[in-house]
């Protein structure tokens, strides 16, 4: 696994946890992002303005209080499994919520090219071919 892809996905994550909004440098223009089929439409989107209109989407649910943490990342070369556990306080309840998800990620020419969200590991490792 290449470690500066690791350490891209663990900046990626802390970026977004601390500031709520990604580091936008380390996303490909062309970035494909698909979210979970269980919270809602899982279509993709597409490029930076997609990814900014499917966080708008998570905020409505989670307002500001969406912090993550990266416990693992898998994988090896440009493709990673990215293990993450969510904190999560709901916009109008004010519920909070740890939610464990996994991440496939691919990585080109040093920025994060694609992103599929998963409820589980064994998912995500699917999803990347990284399943045995």
């Amino acid at each position: 696994m290449s470690q500066e892809n690791v350490e891209l996905a663990r900046r990626a994550v802390d970026v977004f946890s601390r500031s709520g909004e990604p580091a936008w440098e380390l996303y490909a223009a062309d970035l494909e992002f698909t979210p979970r089929g269980d919270f809602g439409a899982a279509e993709a989107v597409h490029g930076h303005d997609g990814l900014a209109r499917a966080l708008a989407g998570f905020r409505e649910v989670w307002g500001d209080g969406m912090k993550a943490e990266v416990l693992e990342v898998l994988g090896s070369g440009d493709v990673l499994v990215v293990v993450l556990r969510f904190h999560l306080r709901g916009a109008r309840s004010g519920v909070a919520l740890d939610v464990d998800e996994s991440w496939a990620m691919w990585v080109r020419d040093g920025k994060i090219s694609r992103v599929e969200q998963y409820g589980t590991t064994p998912e995500a490792l699917k999803a990347a071919g990284l399943a045995e």
